[in-house]
């Protein structure tokens, strides 16, 4: 059992780091992907928590942002009014956790998700 962790450990830790090499790549340059409204980074642990550098690239002036957790539902929304914002979001960290990033722009839902393991 203790190697079956070992195993999903080294994958998880994988996937953030291959987020986190993207990241670094969208700041250092300044610049926004265009074709995606928003961006969310996992930044790393803090504690209890898990922290998220998320970025709004959307030339809307109205959405909002949903954050759900898919045993708690819904945990956090917000009205978005301004292009190229960005927030840093502290979760709390619970086993067996996927999260899910929504932001609606009038009918366009846009998706990002996360499952900490």
């Amino acid at each position: 059992m203790t190697k079956f962790k070992n195993i999903v450990s080294t994958l998880v830790a994988l996937v953030i780091s291959v987020t986190a090499i993207n990241a670094r790549t969208v700041n250092r340059t300044n610049t926004f992907l265009a074709e995606r409204p928003f961006t969310v980074i996992y930044i790393g642990n803090e504690g209890d928590y898990l922290l998220f550098r998320v970025i709004f690239n959307a030339e809307h002036t109205a959405s909002k942002f949903e954050i759900s957790d898919k045993q708690e539902g819904e945990i956090y929304t917000a009205d978005i009014n301004s292009a190229h914002k960005e927030q840093t979001l502290k979760i709390e960290k619970k086993e067996n956790q996927e999260l899910d990033f929504k932001l609606v722009i009038g009918n366009d839902v846009y998706s990002r998700s996360f499952a900490i393991l």
